[in-house]
């Protein structure tokens, strides 16, 4: 039997990516784009200075290495007719170049794409569905035997009823029909706070092998305001490497890990590539930045913990890409990344030493017991108070729920404290409590666990059956 893998295409804060390529072939790597535009200047109008990093990954001397960089409307129609081209010339082994791209009479774009060739007319193309997103390795043959499913384009429609609704533009980059396909649209706030999700069909709920749609879209449920939002197309057998793969830079003062990429890979798939990018969001240069990653079982049990140190420093604003492999990881259902570095200047992790608060999460009402948590605040002494809750999904009751937060300090280091219900909680009940963790000021990311007891049903001691029933049982 075939598996449809349906891989996804994110939209974070207004900045959507693709992802999903298979960039092994790939000799020139792409990354740290931004740009800047001049309404009018003294010869022109509307000009574009694109910049970005290219880096050779090959061991190879790449010779006539050429960039031609397209702008895109939002569902993807190019804009220019007269791409701008930026001759590069000789790229080293390893080596890295800072590019900058003008072009003018540039107008408002809503994507990028861009065809890196070099000596032999090889072309490597690169996409983003966002003008301030960073570009992703396009696929190129399309895959055999699967749905892989990308967003293309997008374009939203104003709508003073407060509806969120517009056209999203979808390929169907495989070679198989991809089944229930749905839009997921998730909301922030303006400090980048979960405000709540929304899933829905989209279109017909099909796309063929190959396909190229544009389909329009209304979310039936949506908030009025918001800051931000990711925006998330689906189908069924949705790989847990795919829904896990893609993310967004924040742009917050912090050392962050963005734009994974997850691969199985091996002779029984039992490895995970993992790629990503870096970036110092700092004042001030860092090295030893450290990331480990946390995988965990759909009850948030750890299965395995994998720390990659990314070499050399790296400067205010530099993004770097990385690249590791996680050898026999079993199948897990989450995972939890953890950062700590050290300042060039010798403070460890003082961008996380202030407040951190936790993004609030809401009972995804499943059939067994969930915990969650709301808020945190930060205490004179140190101290971090945890407001969380329970639910009991479960047919029958349950007690003594122990539940254990994990908090990870910026310098890797750690502590644990724990928090025991222990009144009998009946299904659809929930419960509110408040965890306090000593010292945990500051921390730079956390984790749980938690077990409980099911409550037996009492069962009652056989009567004895009245003299006559007893008679005439023996008679």
């Amino acid at each position: 039997m075939k598996t449809n893998l349906c891989l996804s295409a994110f939209l974070i804060l207004s900045s959507a990516i693709t992802f999903g390529a298979d960039d092994e072939s790939y000799k020139i790597h792409v990354y740290s784009w931004s740009y800047g535009r001049e309404r009018k200047t003294v010869t022109s109008s509307n000009r574009v200075t694109a910049n970005f990093m290219i880096k050779n990954i090959s061991e190879q001397v790449l010779k006539d290495v050429r960039i031609t960089l397209l702008y895109r409307e939002g569902l993807g129609t190019v804009l220019d007719k007269q791409p701008p081209v930026k001759e590069i010339g000789v790229l080293k082994a390893g080596e890295s170049q800072k590019v900058s791209i003008v072009g003018d009479f540039i107008p408002i774009f809503g994507g990028y794409e861009m065809a890196v060739a070099y000596a032999g007319n090889k072309k490597e193309e690169w996409l983003s569905t966002s003008d301030v997103g960073q570009p992703d390795p396009k696929n190129g043959e399309a895959l055999k035997g699967v749905a892989n499913v990308i967003v293309a384009g997008k374009e939203l429609v104003p709508d003073r009823s407060g509806k969120f609704s517009g056209h999203v533009r979808v390929k169907n980059e495989g070679t198989v029909e991809a089944k229930n396909l749905k839009i997921v649209v998730t909301f922030f706030d303006a400090k980048k706070n979960k405000m709540g999700e929304t899933i829905e069909k989209l279109g017909n709920g099909t796309l063929p092998g190959g396909a190229d749609e544009q389909i329009p879209f209304t979310l039936t449920k949506s908030p009025r305001t918001y800051g931000g939002y990711e925006l998330n197309v689906t189908c069924d057998d949705t790989s847990v490497e795919a829904q896990f793969s893609g993310g967004e830079f924040s742009n917050a003062k912090e050392i962050e890990f963005a734009k994974y990429a997850f691969k199985r890979t091996g002779a029984k798939n039992e490895d995970l590539k993992v790629g990503a990018q870096v970036r110092n969001g700092l004042d001030a240069p860092v090295n030893q930045v450290k990331l480990t990653l946390v995988f965990m079982n759909a009850k948030k049990k750890e299965l395995k913990r994998y720390m990659y140190e990314v070499k050399g420093e790296l400067k205010p604003g530099e993004i770097k890409p990385v690249e590791f492999t996680v050898a026999a990881l079993v199948p897990y259902d989450a995972f939890e990344p953890q950062v700590a570095f050290e300042r060039v200047d010798g403070n460890a992790g003082a961008a996380s030493q202030g407040e951190t608060k936790v993004a609030p999460a809401k009972f995804a009402g499943a059939k067994d017991v969930e915990v969650i948590f709301s808020d945190s605040m930060t205490n004179d002494d140190r101290s971090v108070s945890l407001a969380g809750a329970m639910r009991n999904g479960k047919s029958g009751p349950v007690k003594n729920v122990m539940i254990t937060v994990t908090f990870t300090r910026p310098d890797g280091s750690s502590s644990n404290v724990e928090k025991t219900l222990t009144d009998v909680v009946r299904p659809g009940e929930e419960r509110n409590f408040v965890m306090k963790a000593p010292n945990a000021a500051g921390f730079s990311n956390y984790g749980f666990k938690f077990k409980y007891s099911e409550v037996e049903p009492k069962i009652e001691a056989a009567k004895p059956a009245p003299a006559e029933e007893s008679a005439n049982a023996t008679r």
